[in-house]
């Protein structure tokens, strides 16, 4: 079962974690491909996140279902839906390659209502033309990462020849979201250039989340992104200009992590604040929500 509270960084594994960039053609579907080696025990916590894909070669992962004290023990291949909150997760080691897709790729490559799998996990099956299982085991055979995301690249490309609907609207959705310009779902709407209605049936399908629970999500995720590497600042210096004040602040950290941001940020996050530093350095984002369009 998850802890209770952040157990101390003696205790923790400390694991490796690694980016690949994808083929050319897969950069607007696929925000990066990511392996993490634990050694040993690990707990830590998700941020809100777009889909991902996931297969694990080695040990258990256990990941929240926001259902009480409910948990997914990761099969071999499984998608998971875009979130809205932190998702608690712990190891007892092992390794686990992922694939993370932007709403186009959502499109693009597996399809269907984001809305049905927000914050949910389900086994992979064929989403992708072919079998997950079998999928993970020729990454789990390869001979490294090269090997890995030569496959995955091939895979993917093949899969993302297949016609997308929506795929403009999405476009434009998608870059209005990372500008961070805009609060208001009018002129969210306006800056897509469709009326709100469609607007919401569009985030819905595409994104997994209403238009006003987006806004809120990405404004969270740009403040975490700039507080995280100024933690020497006061907070009312850096938090994003939607917030009214640092309360504000707070309490919207808390819903949607699960904890105040000093807990978060005292806690030891072995595996997110590595990603953290390595995303930067690959692909230019902290966090995959903030990944550049």
């Amino acid at each position: 079962m998850f802890p209770e509270a952040p157990i101390s960084g003696a205790e923790q594994a400390v694991p490796e974690v690694r980016f690949h960039v994808a083929a050319p053609p897969l950069r607007d579907l696929v925000t990066s491909y990511y392996i993490v080696d634990a050694p040993g025990p690990l707990h830590d916590t998700l941020h809100p996140e777009w889909a991902n894909i996931r297969f694990g070669f080695a040990g258990i992962w256990e990941f929240e279902t926001f259902h009480g004290d409910g948990r997914y023990i990761a099969s071999t291949a499984s998608l998971f839906g875009p979130t809205d909150r932190g998702r608690r997760f712990s190891t007892s080691g092992g390794s686990t390659l992922g694939i993370g897709l932007t709403p186009l790729g959502w499109l693009r490559l597996v399809g269907g209502d984001a809305s049905r799998v927000a914050n949910a996990i389900v086994p992979l099956g064929t989403m992708l033309g072919v079998e997950g299982v079998a999928i993970g085991r020729i990454l789990a055979e390869a001979g490294g990462d090269g090997e890995r995301v030569a496959y995955l690249d091939a895979l993917l490309t093949r899969r993302a020849a297949r016609p997308g609907s929506k795929e403009e609207l999405a476009r434009r959705a998608h870059a209005v979201l990372i500008a961070g310009e805009v609060e208001d779902v009018g002129d969210f709407a306006a800056r897509v250039g469709v009326e709100r209605r469609r607007l919401s049936r569009l985030c819905l399908r595409v994104f997994g989340f209403t238009p006003v629970r987006l806004l809120a999500r990405q404004r969270f995720l740009r403040t975490l992104g700039a507080v995280r590497d100024h933690l020497d600042r006061p907070l009312s210096e850096i938090i994003d200009y939607g917030y009214y004040d640092q309360a504000h602040f707070n309490r919207d950290f808390k819903a949607f992590m699960g904890m105040t941001p000093m807990a978060y940020f005292n806690a030891p996050r072995e595996v997110l604040r590595r990603a953290g530093t390595e995303r930067l350095k690959a692909l230019g984002a902290l966090v995959q929500g903030l990944h550049p369009v």
